[in-house]
């Protein structure tokens, strides 16, 4: 472990660089070299006309405003010695409820942006870094810490720029490039004061390509920042749950080489010579592609996947029309001599080849099950932590089926498990053993075919996946909720109010929520808070009518399945309070 703290979205201040700078003006109606704000601007740089662009609050990125209050909120009170007010103010910048306050200021930048024609000169600034957004980047400002504390302790706020690769307390140089409401995005154009956490990166792409996000930190780091996202997005959706506990993440046993799927692409645009045109990802904050001759986070063989199928598509360029996106997959299949199937063959003598054909069938191995699906769709793309993933989840349904059964002597509760959101069958067949029936659901038709195969090979008899919504699933559903459990892993965007609702009045016993969106997670659970089904600390919401079943938070353990970027996955155990 370095000595320097692990906390990198509350990390030292950088060194003092002696970088000289004029000190930004509370008054930000003009920037720190005195220029006139961008609305004043008639004309661009090259003399046409520049129609503003209208900004809107819906478009702007909803963690990074929610970073910006919370910034504030925090500035205020470590600097609320310097104000006499009784408490917290609800914003800042203007009057609570003032909306046409807000929109005002939100839509009238008072800096240059490249986007917005001004020059190159004009939207280079000297930032200093606040706070690093649960998606990996920064939010930052011109003024100093002291000068921000000041600023935010008179109820006002700065204009706030987001900006990638940096890490709190670091300075910087950046170029303003595109306004949004409430802050401009910007380009990083050099790290003028660096903090103490910050490593070399390793890949020669990192900096420029979208891909990844903390090459930059050393991964105990990272893994403590993804920690601390769990704990602030918890936090954010309800404050009780702020007092929750957010286990340590549990690493991925390989910080690179892990991904199992990548998928690059290239634009065919006017004026490319048709044996230049790049293949990679998107250059950070841009649209273009960045050319990219290989990717450190996959794994050996997706490497010499990703090599041929760039030297497929260049020696076919002339036949694409408007681009394309690749696909390279990883998959397992029989050896030479070994078995002439995969159902037919054990995992561990199975080895691994690419595809680049989205229309072929892959194999990823799981310990000893073995899942087939379609190249084209969804699977963890991290195969090294699917065994502690699943594993994870089986311990904790063990678990609690055997201490809920302590009272009475049985060995085990649970006897049913539902895996709503099942998918292929990953979890549903990890578990199938300690359960005398496992019911799975899910919307796809190709899925459901997949998960019923995936069960026979791996001689889960005891499964049955049905076709349905997983908003309608209690309907199927005829055993005892006392002896059940359930799994739900929805999208990113989270489960529904109605699926949530029909879940409470359902009352299984224990429930584990699985999620690669954290933030619509702890909503989710929010969600069930608000209709009296969560107690945190023996506190639960009032409502009109009692819920079937009252839930406690047994455990918060966040899952790093894709390390250098900022994604986290988190799973949530409630065990029903009887």
């Amino acid at each position: 472990m370095p000595e320097h703290s692990a906390d990198i979205s509350m990390s030292q201040s950088a060194p003092d660089t002696g970088l000289k700078r004029a000190v930004s003006p509370s008054n930000l109606n003009t920037d720190s070299a005195g220029a006139k704000p961008e609305q004043k601007r008639p004309k661009t740089q090259q003399g046409r006309p520049h129609r503003p662009r209208r900004l809107r609050k819906a478009d702007a990125d909803e963690t990074v405003l929610d970073a910006i209050e919370l910034l504030l909120r925090e500035t205020w009170l470590n600097g609320r010695s310097a104000t006499d007010c009784p408490g917290i103010p609800a914003a800042f910048g203007w009057s609570s409820g003032d909306q046409d306050a807000e929109a005002a200021y939100s839509r009238s930048p008072p800096i240059p942006a490249k986007l917005a024609g001004a020059s190159e000169a004009e939207c280079t600034f000297d930032v200093y870094v606040h706070e690093m957004t649960e998606r990996g980047v920064s939010i930052a400002a011109r003024e100093t810490p002291e000068q921000l504390r000041e600023l935010v302790s008179q109820g006002q706020r700065p204009w706030f720029f987001v900006v990638p690769f940096t890490l709190k307390g670091e300075q910087a140089r950046i170029r303003s490039v595109r306004h949004e409401w409430g802050y401009t995005q910007s380009d990083l154009l050099e790290v003028t004061g660096k903090s103490p956490l910050r490593i070399e990166a390793p890949c020669a792409y990192f900096g420029r390509c979208s891909g990844c996000q903390l090459q930059h930190v050393g991964y105990n780091h990272q893994l403590e920042f993804k920690r601390q996202v769990v704990e602030r997005a918890f936090a954010h959706a309800n404050p009780l749950f702020g007092k929750l506990p957010v286990l340590s993440v549990s690493q991925s046993p390989l910080p690179y080489g892990y991904r199992t799927k990548l998928t690059p692409h290239f634009d065919l645009r006017k004026n490319t010579p048709i044996d230049n045109v790049p293949i990679g990802f998107n250059i950070a904050g841009q649209r273009r592609v960045l050319d990219i001759e290989d990717c450190m986070i996959g794994t050996d063989v997706v490497r010499r996947g990703f090599a041929q199928a760039r030297k497929d598509a260049h020696a076919k360029m002339a036949s694409y029309k408007r681009g394309a996106t690749l696909l390279v997959r990883e998959t397992n299949v029989p050896g030479e001599g070994v078995g002439t199937s995969v159902a037919d063959t054990p995992a561990a003598e199975l080895v691994k080849e690419y595809t680049l054909d989205p229309k072929s069938w892959v194999t990823d191995t799981v310990g000893d099950l073995k899942f087939r699906y379609p190249a084209s769709s969804f699977f963890q793309n991290n195969a090294s932590i699917l065994q502690a993933f699943t594993g994870y989840v089986r311990e904790e349904l063990h678990k609690w089926s055997g201490q809920l059964a302590a009272n009475d002597g049985s060995d085990g509760v649970l006897k049913t498990l539902i895996d709503a959101y099942c998918g292929s069958g990953l979890f549903g067949i990890a578990c199938h053993q300690d359960f005398e029936k496992v019911l799975g659901i899910e919307i796809s038709n190709e899925s459901i075919s997949c998960a019923g195969d995936n069960a026979k090979m791996n001689g889960a008899t005891n499964t049955d996946f049905l076709l349905g919504d997983a908003a309608r699933l209690f309907e199927k559903v005829d055993s005892d909720p006392s002896s059940t459990a359930v799994i739900i892993d929805p999208p990113r965007k989270g489960s529904n109010p109605d699926f949530l609702d029909q879940l409470i009045a359902y009352g299984p016993r224990v429930i584990v929520y699985i999620a690669c969106g954290v933030p619509a997670q702890a909503r989710d659970i929010n969600h069930m808070y608000s209709r009296g089904a969560i107690s945190v600390d023996g506190h639960t919401a009032t409502v009109d009518s009692k819920p079937t079943a009252v839930y406690r938070i047994a455990a918060i353990q966040p899952f790093d399945l894709f390390p250098q970027t900022y994604h986290v996955e988190n799973i949530v155990t409630l065990v029903r309070e009887d």
